[in-house]
């Protein structure tokens, strides 16, 4: 008798509750976004850096470089997104913007717009 009852979806997704809750949310949401970008741009560089003869070894230093620029490509993004990353203090404090650099990247802008 019991094989005709069908069962329902019982753990149904919770929407936010609050205005918080929701900007929470977006942000976990564009952070999970940049998280992914991170991970292909780094696969991306180590395949270049792999053509070029540079071989990542599974050494404590290159570990640690590796998770340096995977940090550093996740504050890039972030910075976009307007999420804060532990880095960004770091890099303001420490990166001092020339004006010949500022020149040279708004050449790269109008390149790639």
């Amino acid at each position: 008798m019991t094989d005709n009852i069908v069962h329902f979806k019982t753990n149904f997704e919770q929407f936010p509750a609050t205005a918080d809750d929701s900007l929470n949310h977006l942000i976990e949401i564009r952070q999970e976004y940049c998280d992914e970008v991170s991970d292909d741009v780094l696969e991306a560089v180590t395949s270049v850096l792999h053509s070029y003869g540079f071989q990542i070894k599974s050494e404590e230093k290159h570990i640690k470089d590796i998770v340096f620029l995977e940090e550093a490509i996740k504050a890039l993004l972030y910075r976009y997104k307007k999420i804060p990353h532990g880095m960004h203090e770091v890099i303001d404090a420490t990166i001092t913007l020339t004006s010949e650099a500022a020149d040279e990247l708004e050449k790269i802008k109008k390149r790639v717009d």
